[in-house]
């Protein structure tokens, strides 16, 4: 008891100080004197906290914001409550597996709508995906498909019921003459890219024994390469650049970006995309194996369903650029987007990253439809579907409501089809 009274009454002489140093502030001149005496210990914790009090107050006050814009649990951000599992601003709410990365079970996630600007709750159920919960072992009389693919599968943008793997359940069990009832579950976790979708099939998928395996993706493979990343580098600071190769500050960085929201937000805003340009020998550059990857990922998938006896039907994806207008974009199809970028890039030598990224997704396209015709895939043409209806793209990629219905009406008509031969 004594020690503690003894510490009780160190810890009140340490701070007496502070409402003299207050008073420094304000400018009071017998108080500037005052504080000149003082110890350096005490300037220096003086100093602390007030460079502590407005970093505090900020954090506090984001904290606020973000539970009233999306939940409670961001009070906790940093925590174990709210189940962040790195600072990543794309990828930090993720549960990080073998190769791969999902959901959390029941996590609180939201979504945009970007035609409204307003927050939409996707329903995250016990397995990590989006949508209601399901049972792990198939029942009977139940056809099983399986959807595969990145945000335009979950459905970034859109309702829980209108996702396109909720509109293809609703058509399969509607349509279908089959005393059997169809169940669909949403595998897309958004920023996939192919061997991450390799991986979370093998690893999750196989094990609920599809009766139907789809695929819808593309896009998000087209992104790396070590032009993009040298073009993106190129612009930043040199200090920043030789502070992140000092190991102690990097991870003190990181632990700061996983455990405050403004930290987290200032390093978003400093990782944010530069207007860069590229040449045509930085396209050829950046495309170099990308295609044969790709493939060979989406190949090892329908070697997979082979051998477990499951329909795997592959599809294009439709994108754009940003060349045009969303406005304007309703009957220009995805061919003559990439014909206007082409001629872009040879009028003006140069692109910006999105046509970039199209003129890659239209190889990734170009051969996957050759790649299913020579292996007997079953495939579905979505850029044909969706051609005149462009305007449905709320994004580079991502589709609205109608778009949606639209995907889901070709991929039932494939998949009755193929059940019905069977």
């Amino acid at each position: 008891m004594r020690k503690t009274h003894i510490l009780s009454l160190q810890f009140r002489r340490e701070i007496n100080f502070i409402p003299a140093l207050l008073d420094v502030l304000a400018m009071n001149r017998k108080a500037r004197i005052k504080f000149s005496t003082l110890s350096w210990k005490k300037r220096i914790l003086f100093w602390l906290i007030i460079i502590a009090i407005p970093v505090v107050s900020l954090e506090l006050g984001l904290r606020i914001y973000f539970a009233y814009q999306l939940g409670s649990s961001m009070l906790f951000y940093g925590t174990s409550l709210n189940r962040q599992k790195c600072g990543d601003a794309h990828k930090g709410d993720m549960n990080f597996l073998h190769k791969y990365f999902k959901y959390h079970p029941h996590q609180e996630r939201f979504t945009r709508d970007q035609e409204t600007g307003r927050l939409i709750r996707a329903t995250i159920n016990s397995s990590g995906f989006r949508g209601r919960d399901f049972e792990k072992q198939k029942g009977p009389h139940i056809i099983r498909v399986v959807t595969l693919g990145s945000s335009s599968t979950f459905g970034f943008s859109v309702r829980d019921e209108e996702t396109y793997p909720y509109y293809l359940e609703q058509l399969l069990n509607r349509e279908s003459s089959r005393v059997d009832s169809f169940e669909v579950i949403n595998f897309g976790i958004p920023h996939l890219k192919s061997a991450e979708i390799l991986a979370l099939f093998e690893a999750e998928a196989l094990p609920l024994h599809p009766d139907v395996v789809t695929f819808y993706e593309g896009i998000n493979d087209s992104w790396s390469s070590p032009v993009l990343l040298k073009k993106e580098k190129s612009g930043k600071s040199v200090v920043r650049e030789r502070l992140r190769k000092i190991s102690l500050l990097r991870r003190g960085f990181r632990w700061l970006r996983n455990h405050s929201i403004a930290m987290t937000l200032a390093d978003g805003f400093l990782k944010r995309k530069r207007n860069v340009t590229f040449t045509e020998t930085d396209f050829q550059e950046h495309i170099r194996s990308k295609s044969e990857n790709f493939l060979r990922n989406v190949s090892a998938i329908c070697d997979e369903c082979k051998r477990n006896g499951i329909t795997f039907i592959v599809s294009s994806q439709q994108a754009k650029s940003y060349l045009i207008d969303r406005e304007d974009i309703k009957g220009i199809t995805y061919e003559k987007e990439i014909e206007l970028v082409r001629q872009d890039l040879a009028q003006n030598e140069h692109i910006t990253r999105w046509e970039l990224d199209l003129l890659t997704h239209n190889i990734f396209m170009n051969d996957l439809r050759e790649w299913a015709k020579v292996n007997n895939v079953p495939y579905v043409d979505l850029i044909a579907a969706t051609d005149q209806h462009r305007d449905c793209l709320v994004s580079w990629v991502h589709l609205n409501p109608e778009g949606n219905r639209i995907v889901a009406e070709a991929l039932a008509g494939a998949i009755l089809a193929r059940v019905a031969q069977k």
